[in-house]
């Protein structure tokens, strides 16, 4: 790829299809750009079961690299398991156990404990997962695995079908906040991907959407300005996952203002009393030159993390510069909300977007409500051939508890 190329322009796919054909079989064809902004491509007729050769593997890092969203849609359930998911995510990076599958020192591990505390794994009887597999037990229950770097994405778990409670109705929760996968690590995650397992279908609330905006307490720290707080809570209400694209944000700027913004610096820490470490706002993806913002938002885990500073300002000067530069990422034109489609694949840079999780019904009845999901993170370089070859000691010091992919899920 020209490291001077450009954002991708709608005109300009054909060769995407071509080079699509080319690779993966005359049935295959693509779909994009899913996004007002050119941002996200879906690719149809990929069967993602078996291994990647080189251009296979090399084809799709550089539609992600341009596209920032990319979707392989209409994987067969029966037959692609959690197993090659996984296989399939060692091509984008080092898998990370997810922190929902992990204690820190005896503590959750995104919760305030210490960063650097011993590493336990959370048995899989203790995982939600055995509690969501009794919500539905003749009608819908998670593809079997043991791997701590999936992580189980659901609205349900273990509430018995047709059983009254009326103390745990059914309501709508508030939704997530925008943020970036592990953006509060010296290393963040490159890659996240979504497999599909459940989308809701049930169309019963105002608007036909399957949820009302919920009337909830906002997960934001105080202090921001009403239109920022608009805009941060207009979340999709369909199950979709809510995108930013931060390549398009940053390219939309007068190229002054991008040259400034490109000498920033932000100090992150994984707690308070961290000293932390500096990280670029705006990053150049490797493969396209695309510049990006990286997690340009001021508290991006709020009561979690600590907000992060500008260096060299104080943090209330912090606070309003990443405010601003929010308001302009979150505008319209640079969002796209991806609705989930069972069987599909959808992969997001980190570095080129941000996201967001939809309110959703919870204490659920009907598997016509049920969202089920299942993500793999990746840290470090993309790889060509399995297995990685990771150091030992890279390993040690970036991925929780040093994990690898097991051979036998590589060989699959």
């Amino acid at each position: 790829m020209n490291p001077k190329a450009k954002l991708q322009p709608k005109a300009k796919l054909q060769h995407w299809d071509e080079q699509l054909r080319r690779l993966f079989g005359e049935d295959t064809y693509s779909e994009g750009p899913l996004a007002a902004s050119g941002a996200g491509l879906r690719f149809f007729g990929l069967n993602m079961c078996g291994r990647l050769n080189p251009e296979q593997i090399t084809f799709l890092l550089d539609a992600l690299s341009q596209f920032r969203i990319i979707c392989i849609a209409g994987q067969d359930l029966t037959t692609f398991s959690l197993a090659h998911f996984e296989r399939f995510a060692n091509y984008w990076g080092a898998p990370v156990p997810h922190p929902n599958n992990f204690l820190r020192g005896g503590k959750p591990a995104q919760s305030d404990g210490d960063s650097n505390g011993a590493f336990e794994l959370i048995p899989f009887e203790k995982r939600r997962v055995s509690a969501v597999n009794l919500t539905f037990p003749n009608q819908l229950q998670c593809l079997p695995h043991q791997s701590p770097a999936v992580l189980l994405v659901s609205n349900f778990s273990g509430k018995i079908t047709g059983v009254q409670d009326d103390k745990n109705p059914i309501r709508v929760s508030s939704g997530g906040s925008w943020h970036t996968d592990i953006e509060y690590e010296p290393l963040p995650i490159y890659v996240s991907m979504f497999l599909v397992h459940q989308s809701p279908v049930s169309r019963n609330a105002l608007g036909k959407n399957w949820v009302e905006a919920p009337n909830a307490t906002t997960p934001y720290l105080e202090g921001s300005c009403n239109e920022l707080m608009q805009k941060r809570m207009r979340l999709p209400l369909n199950g979709e996952t809510a995108f930013v694209d931060t390549a398009s944000a940053f390219a939309a700027l007068p190229s002054s203002e991008q040259l400034a913004l490109e000498q920033i610096q932000l100090r992150r820490r994984l707690n308070q009393s961290d000293e932390g470490w500096l990280a670029p706002l705006v990053r150049t993806n490797p493969r396209s030159g695309i510049k990006s913002f990286h997690s340009p938002i001021w508290a991006s885990r709020p009561r979690v993390r600590p907000p992060v500073e500008v260096d060299g300002m104080s943090q209330s000067k912090s606070r309003a510069f990443l405010d601003r530069l929010e308001d302009h990422v979150l505008q319209e034109q640079f969002r796209y909300d991806h609705l989930h489609r069972p069987g599909d694949i959808t992969l997001w840079d980190n570095y080129m977007t941000l996201h967001n999780s939809p309110p959703a019904k919870v204490n659920i009845n009907s598997v016509d409500d049920a969202r089920l999901l299942y993500r793999l993170s990746c840290k470090g370089k993309p790889v060509l051939s399995l297995p990685r070859n990771d150091d030992p000691e890279w390993l040690e010091t970036h991925i929780a508890g040093g994990y690898t992919t097991p051979i036998e899920i590589i060989n699959i």
